[in-house]
């Protein structure tokens, strides 16, 4: 049995030192203080958290928020001394406002780049982008699509920027739904040869939505318009099996995605989140302070124990002191003393084949 160690992080405002024109990015200049000394801290604090994930090994697949530009995270794998990890670049860069981007790197000895495509949705202004990965896993040939996102923010308060993030869930809904179903029009092709192991075989197709939603799995965008479940037999059992075909090829697009969401289980965990806020700048308080807003949500394909799966015990939090406080808060990069990292902890989980 092989592994991949995956983690995902938000990496709070890892931006280099220069002026780009184009971007909201002069709070990351020198003459505010962001000097290559303070960058060089950050990345330091940083390349030692990734490498102290999964006791010490460090991740084989990663996910990152809130990065500049690929050249940031080539620059950050290298200060790990991870010889392994490539970056998947996206000759898209970024569209966001503030300049800040998503971004992957994998292990080329287990991992192969397929194919990646930068979705944005439109807005008011357009989103940061959503980045899709295929990936083929080298010692069996199975196939993997990595979603990662930064959804809106909740910077205007949480419910008034909640349509927003339901626009993106939605976005990415329909990117999982063209992964797990056949066109109509093969639909109907197969239909008229009977060959309904095709049609069941895409639905268990292998999806990994990752990202930092700015909202919680129970909230609405996560769970109505994602479709993300914290029922493991929504997403497997067998009510959500396609056991034959449709007399209606409508019904059978019509059919819902439903998703598992692995970090359902850390909501009812006390004094436990990704990221901890105590109000916003327009005054509004929250009740639960620390917030489960990274989240790891895998298709069918990753949790029925067939294949590549998502070990979902594996699923984890990291709260090691290099990234967490002793309450096992995010310890937020301070730059006057160079200490912490980011203002989210990295969320950590093992893929098995």
């Amino acid at each position: 049995m092989g592994t991949i160690r995956f983690v995902w992080w938000n990496l709070e405002n890892f931006f280099d030192t220069d002026d780009d024109p184009i971007s909201r990015d002069f709070q990351f200049t020198a003459a505010h203080g962001w000097t290559p000394q303070v960058f060089r801290a950050k990345m330091a604090n940083l390349a030692a958290g990734l490498n102290a994930t999964h006791n010490g090994a460090g991740p084989e697949l990663l996910a990152v928020a809130e990065i500049e530009k690929d050249d940031l995270l080539a620059a950050l794998v290298e200060a790990m001394g991870n010889a392994h990890l490539t970056v998947a670049r996206d000759p898209s860069g970024t569209r966001d406002l503030r300049g800040i981007d998503v971004a992957v790197a994998y292990d080329r000895r287990k991992l192969s780049l397929l194919a990646m495509r930068s979705h944005l949705v439109h807005l008011r202004y357009r989103t940061r982008d959503v980045f899709e990965v295929e990936f083929e896993i080298n010692a069996t040939g199975e196939r993997l699509v990595l979603i990662a996102s930064h959804w809106p923010s909740r910077r205007l308060g949480r419910y008034r920027s909640e349509p927003l993030r339901i626009a993106v869930a939605e976005h990415i809904a329909l990117l999982v739904e063209e992964h797990v179903k056949v066109s109509p029009e093969e639909y109907e092709r197969l239909r008229a040869a009977n060959d309904l192991a095709t049609v069941r075989a895409r639905w268990e197709n292998k999806v990994m939505v990752v990202g930092d939603f700015n909202d919680e799995p129970a909230d609405r965008s996560v769970i109505d318009h994602l479709r993300a479940s914290s029922e493991l037999d929504r997403v497997i059992g067998p009510t959500n099996d396609i056991d034959n075909f449709r007399r209606e090829t409508a019904d059978y697009r019509a059919q819902d995605v439903f998703l598992y969401n692995a970090m359902w289980k850390f909501l009812h965990q006390p004094n436990t989140g990704t990221f901890f806020l105590d109000s916003l700048s327009t005054g509004e308080k929250f009740p639960n302070r620390y917030q489960i807003l990274d989240q790891i949500v895998a298709s069918r394909g990753l949790v029925s124990g067939r294949g590549l799966t998502l070990d979902r015990e594996s699923v984890q939090i990291f709260r090691h002191p290099l990234v967490a406080t002793r309450s096992g808060r995010p310890r937020p990069f301070n730059r006057r003393t160079r200490r912490g990292a980011s203002d989210h902890l990295p969320v950590t989980a093992v893929l098995r084949y």
